[in-house]
């Protein structure tokens, strides 16, 4: 095993719940970023389908998560996440079905604030979404 096959072992085993959120929001908005930078049409598709599924599972654990009746988050919170979690996944069928750059843009920015949120500890109030 190599240094860094170990140090990345030793990371997932000391790493807290939200550092997790965290690193998966930012893996979720980077697969992102590197859609929008693909020059090749073939390799952006496979890149685009490879970075919407990942975002769909990592919002579907937290989406079940925020229903659990002993999830910890007050009610208004907790209904404001699960509102957004139904918006990024309509929002992510929307990318799959037609790859507006500007709906990919936006997945990008609501998975880095959420990040950000949750390094921060903000509590400041969600974006608006608009309406679809």
């Amino acid at each position: 095993m190599n240094a860094h096959t170990t140090y990345s072992k030793i990371q997932k085993e000391t790493l807290s719940g939200r550092d997790i959120e965290v690193q998966v929001l930012r893996k979720a908005a980077a697969q992102f970023r590197q859609v929008l930078e693909a020059t090749d049409e073939a390799a952006r598709n496979k890149l685009l389908d490879g970075a919407v599924r990942y975002n769909l599972r990592v919002w579907d654990v937290f989406h079940a998560d925020w229903e659990r009746p002993d999830c910890a988050l007050g009610t208004k919170l907790r209904n404001d996440l699960i509102r957004l979690s139904i918006y990024v996944h309509k929002t992510s069928i929307e990318v799959l079905a037609y790859g507006v750059p500007e709906k990919i843009r936006t997945l990008v920015n609501i998975d880095e604030c959420l990040a950000e949120g949750l390094v921060t500890g903000s509590r400041a109030p969600l974006p608006a979404l608009a309406s679809a």
